[in-house]
C-alpha cells in the first residue's frame, strides 16, 4: 500500500473513532440528567455525522480498493490504542 493510502486509511479510522467517541460522550451525559430537545438534537446530529462519514468511507475505500486492516495489526502502533481498537471490534454490533 502506498504511503498516501496508508495516511488516508489512518484518517478514516481516526475520524470514525472520534465520531464514535462523540456519540459515546453525548449518551453518557444523557444518563446523568434529564434530556431536553437540544440534547436529543445534538445526539441525532452526531449519529447522522457518523452515518454520513461511514457512507463516505465505504465509497472512497471502494473507489481506491482499500480495506480496513485486521485489529491485530494495531499492536505495532501503540499498546493502549491497540487495546482500544480491539475492544471496539469485539463490541461491534452490541
Amino acid at each position: 500500500m502506498t504511503k498516501q493510502k496508508e495516511i488516508f486509511m489512518a484518517y478514516i479510522i481516526n475520524t470514525r473513532d472520534k465520531l464514535q467517541e462523540d456519540i459515546r460522550q453525548l449518551q453518557q451525559r444523557l444518563r446523568y440528567r434529564n434530556a431536553d430537545a437540544v440534547d436529543c438534537l445534538e445526539l441525532s446530529l452526531a449519529l447522522e455525522r457518523l452515518s454520513s462519514f461511514e457512507e463516505f468511507s465505504r465509497s472512497a475505500m471502494a473507489i481506491l480498493k482499500l480495506f480496513v486492516p485486521d485489529p491485530v495489526t494495531y499492536v505495532s502502533i501503540d499498546t493502549n490504542y491497540a487495546k482500544y481498537r480491539i475492544e471496539l471490534e469485539r463490541n461491534k454490533g452490541k
